[in-house]
């Protein structure tokens, strides 16, 4: 989850504080940079946001042409300045993201052979074997290529070793890793996001690709007598801002960009992306596997509703890291699916090679083309949601489920028995999702208003029926995420047959309501809670809330919503709520404490 960060530059302290900025998304518990001048290596290292470390370098600043920089979203050892990064040994300094799974023995090798540790990461055993091995008299390129034979685990490795050849090294080993030329410099990073505009020129290196920069270029160099230069894939192009703007936070304003990226699918044309789900043939598909993790699990779940509902098509949705060990029967007839906002969440990725292994049809759903998730599938698919810098999903949830829509419209279009009555309606029903959307968003004052009740409870419960039950999973979610209030989930039905024991004045019942066919069931399980004095909070169409006598500040009417849409509608006000709630508890919603954005760790 750590974001790394490297720059042979004149501007080197300068785009590694930038470039953290722009990867704190990854993690925030603690930051720091190295920089290589003349023949000596700085390092500064902080506990807490980035902010703390731009302070600390004005104090002091550091100079350098080489430099690499790290954020840190706590794994091994507490979130302290020890066990931030850079580590540094002798003459080698290594920011890293991903878990050397074989920390332990070689710590205890090298304790054993007089090295002595600062830390409690599993990240110092890289500068410590490195440097170990160069004290044999190997070259750096010798040294880091028999250090990277010891290690067992995911890394991406950003390494600055003070010798007479300057030069920054990196490496990666199934943990994300991008290189970029420009005009004023070469770069390293975690995410594509980092880099700055004059990024323009990006290399993906394969896995254990050792890559040396410096002022003379870029050269793969796992064989010191065979370097080569690489081979860039393509232009990058101007990178996207990512500031707040005019919003209190980007969790606001990402909320308030889904009425904009929605007119523009529906601007667009719905057919133009439905061309691309044309190249799979649904009507041979025995089963469709949708894997995910969090938030994008509950988009798989909704995605399985409208699937089988419409197109016919058994699915099943798997939590990727449960995915490999229960040993699924995969087959070649079926198309299995890997949703992930960033495209390098390590679960789903171990996921998709495991299904690749077993010859069936992959398709990724990202929001990152260049992703390594986008690289490896048979068919890749972006959300086109723009860059997500809040930790909390929202304008990526929706988009997914829309991309979901689309893929279903494909499946009906194409395995239609009847008239096409369906498809239509389904089609038309999605054209309205702007207005909607709109419609919700512009009543974010009504929702404070529940949110100013809600946060006077510690604990609650969200229930929603049928395809509404994962969005009442997505809306506790989020008001965990960024509030820290406790919240559970039920499909409604479930009430009693066991949380039903939890309900009385104190448990308050937040339901998702809008009406379909199950309203009639819904109003009964919000019967059973009343029953049971549990306040009760209702997001939901008119007619359910009329049912129940409540005050406005405990009800939320939803527009009159086509059945087939209610979950892209119906999240959105659970979305504005957990941000109201945060932001009256006084939270850092768009940085929740131990949460990073990209879990890029198993």
């Amino acid at each position: 989850m750590c974001g790394i960060i490297g720059a042979v530059s004149e501007q080197a302290t300068k785009t590694l504080i930038e470039g953290l900025g722009r990867l704190e998304y990854r993690g925030y518990d603690s930051s720091g940079i190295s920089l290589l001048d003349q023949k000596e290596i700085e390092t500064v290292k902080v506990t807490g946001g980035l902010i703390n470390l731009k302070n600390k370098l004005q104090r002091a600043p550091l100079h350098g042409y080489y430099g690499i920089g790290h954020t840190r979203w706590a794994t091994h050892g507490q979130a302290n300045q020890q066990n931030a990064h850079p580590h540094q040994c002798g003459n080698v300094s290594v920011v890293h993201n991903g878990i050397i799974e074989n920390y332990l023995t070689l710590k205890k090798r090298l304790i054993k052979q007089g090295h002595h540790f600062c830390s409690e990461t599993d990240s110092e055993v890289v500068p410590h074997l490195i440097n170990h091995y160069l004290s044999f008299g190997l070259s750096s390129e010798e040294a880091i290529s028999r250090a990277l034979t010891d290690l067992e685990g995911s890394y991406a490795l950003a390494i600055l070793v003070a010798d007479n050849d300057k030069r920054l090294f990196t490496v990666r080993n199934e943990s994300p890793l991008v290189i970029s030329e420009g005009n004023e410099g070469l770069y390293i990073a975690s995410d594509v996001l980092a880099l700055n505009n004059d990024a323009t020129k990006i290399y993906y290196p394969k896995n254990k690709e050792l890559i040396c920069l410096s002022k003379k270029g870029i050269k793969v160099c796992n064989n010191n007598k065979k370097s080569r230069p690489i081979n860039y894939l393509k232009n990058m192009g101007k990178t996207t801002s990512v500031d707040k703007g005019k919003h209190t936070s980007f969790m606001e304003k990402e909320i308030r960009e889904q009425v904009s990226l929605f007119k523009s699918f529906c601007f667009n044309g719905i057919d133009s992306i439905n061309e691309d789900f044309s190249r799979i043939n649904f009507k041979k598909l025995r089963k469709i596997s949708i894997v995910a993790c969090g938030t994008s699990f509950y988009a798989a779940s909704v995605a399985k509703y409208w699937i089988e509902k419409y197109a016919h098509i058994n699915v099943d949705i798997d939590i990727a890291s449960e995915y490999r060990y229960r040993s699924p029967i995969i087959t070649p007839d079926e198309l299995a699916i890997f949703v992930s906002q960033s495209g390098e969440t390590a679960d789903t990725l171990a996921a998709l090679h495991y299904a690749k292994e077993k010859k069936c049809q992959t398709m990724g759903l990202v929001n990152v083309a260049t992703s390594t998730i986008a690289r490896d599938v048979d068919f890749m698919h972006e959300i086109h949601a723009g860059p997500e810098i809040g930790v909390a999903s929202t304008k990526a949830f929706t988009c997914q489920l829309a991309m979901f829509y689309k893929m279903m419209l494909e499946a009906v279009k194409q395995r239609m028995t009847d008239d096409g009555e369906i498809y239509y309606q389904l089609k038309t029903d999605f054209l309205k999702l702007p207005h909607f959307i709109n419609n919700v968003i512009s009543r974010s004052m009504e929702i404070k208003s529940l949110a100013q009740c809600l946060i006077s409870y510690d604990n609650m419960l969200f229930i929603g029926r049928g395809i509404l039950a994962p969005i009442a999973n997505e809306g506790a979610l989020k008001l965990k995420e960024v509030s820290y209030l406790h919240a559970e989930a039920y499909a409604a039905g479930e009430l009693k047959h066991g949380p039903i024991a939890l309900l009385d004045d104190s448990m308050p019942v937040v339901a998702i309501a809008p009406k379909n066919e199950l309203t009639d069931k819904i109003i009964s399980n919000i019967q059973e809670a009343k029953a049971r004095c549990a306040p009760l909070f209702i997001i939901g169409d008119k007619a359910v809330c009329k049912h129940f006598d409540l005050a406005k500040n405990h009800i939320f009417e939803l527009p009159n919503i086509p059945e087939s849409i209610a979950p892209i509608i119906s999240v959105i006000p659970l979305q504005i709520l957990a941000l109201h709630c945060g932001q009256l508890k006084g939270k850092n919603v768009d940085q929740p404490r131990n949460l990073a954005k990209s879990v890029t760790v198993e």
